[in-house]
């Protein structure tokens, strides 16, 4: 027979397992409860060893004035090449306007008035949230935070990533996710980020979830009257969102610019043909590239928009469509 105390021990242990459930579901992200110790993305990253990046000094007329809005960079969970002051610096220097700091587990708004304080001077930089697990997944009050940080530099507001509950599943792993929908409808959360994200005039940025998803959160994103939205690297890879032209000619009509990120025209290969095929479908004006660099071994942010601008340049794109890829529509992104 249970005494009284065990009774009221295994009360509290159920209370509180219903709370943590509870709060789980409402800011979006699900923790697998079965794991002891939930393995996070990061993790695999910590046991590789590449090769440094070696500065390449690249230049190009296009990166006069350009802005990079998907720049990874350090401290982060992981090595990363370069830290944030060294990314701005290196920016800088190459003539460029403005930098977006990107991290997939924490806002970088606090991040972008340091660098803008005590880093390299006459340049822009923003900062940006990811609503992964270790913010609370589709959380308001992270967005909240991010626009009211000190400098108000906080600019984009990515749907989950690397935790997305499609990248998770489409990788197989057990560990938790950040949800958008459920039963084929968009959670609430999403409606409230989208609500700040008007109220707040920040940038949508679709993140890593599926095609349709992405859909469905532009379609409430216009209904907002939100006019900035990024459609993440939507030809990056199938464990990211992975969409097909007449899906992204679709995000397009709803507002959205397609992001495309420099190492997928960097190299040679059917990646590269169909980005380059992509972009004149859709039009440049339509089209942005980022550099999406900050990988031990990668090129440097400058270096990777350098090569991506000869590549796109050697494929018939005009100056003024580089102009509208690296500079106007990245601009008007960010509220320049």
């Amino acid at each position: 027979m249970m005494t009284m105390r065990t009774r009221r021990f295994l009360i509290g242990v159920s209370c509180a397992a219903v709370v943590s459930t509870a709060a789980s579901f409402y800011y979006g992200w699900r923790p697998v409860l079965a794991q002891t110790s939930p393995k996070a993305h990061w993790e695999p990253y910590k046991t590789r060893n590449p090769k440094p990046s070696v500065d390449q000094k690249l230049t190009d007329p296009v990166l006069t004035g350009a802005i990079d809005l998907h720049a990874h960079h350090g401290p982060d969970s992981y090595d990363r090449q370069w830290d944030a002051f060294e990314v701005v610096k290196l920016a800088k220097e190459r003539g460029m306007r403005g930098v977006v700091l990107k991290n997939h587990w924490t806002e970088t708004a606090g991040l972008a008035q340091l660098v803008r304080k005590y880093g390299a001077q006459g340049i822009e930089v923003f900062g940006s949230v990811t609503l992964d697990t270790p913010v609370g997944g589709v959380n308001p009050m992270a967005v909240r935070y991010m626009a009211d940080v000190e400098g108000t530099w906080g600019r984009i507001v990515w749907m989950p990533t690397h935790d997305s509950e499609h990248e998770v599943n489409y990788n197989k792993e057990t560990r938790a996710k950040a949800i958008v929908s459920r039963n084929g409808k968009l959670i609430p959360e999403v409606f409230e980020v989208l609500d700040l994200i008007k109220e707040r005039n920040l940038t949508l940025a679709t993140g890593h979830v599926t095609p349709e998803e992405v859909l469905m959160i532009m379609a409430e994103a216009k209904k907002r009257g939100i006019t900035r939205i990024i459609v993440t690297h939507p030809m990056l890879g199938a464990q990211f969102t992975n969409m097909s032209l007449p899906q992204m000619q679709e995000a397009v009509k709803l507002g959205g610019a397609i992001e495309i990120t420099a190492g997928t025209v960097n190299g040679d290969g059917p990646a590269k043909t169909r980005a380059i095929e992509a972009i004149k479908a859709l039009g440049t004006q339509n089209v942005f590239v980022s550099s999406d660099s900050g990988l031990i071994g990668t090129p440097n942010h400058p270096d990777a928009l350098a090569m991506a601008a000869k590549a796109l340049r050697a494929a018939g794109f005009s100056e003024q469509d580089l102009s509208r890829m690296f500079k106007q529509t990245p601009a008007r992104l960010v509220g320049l």
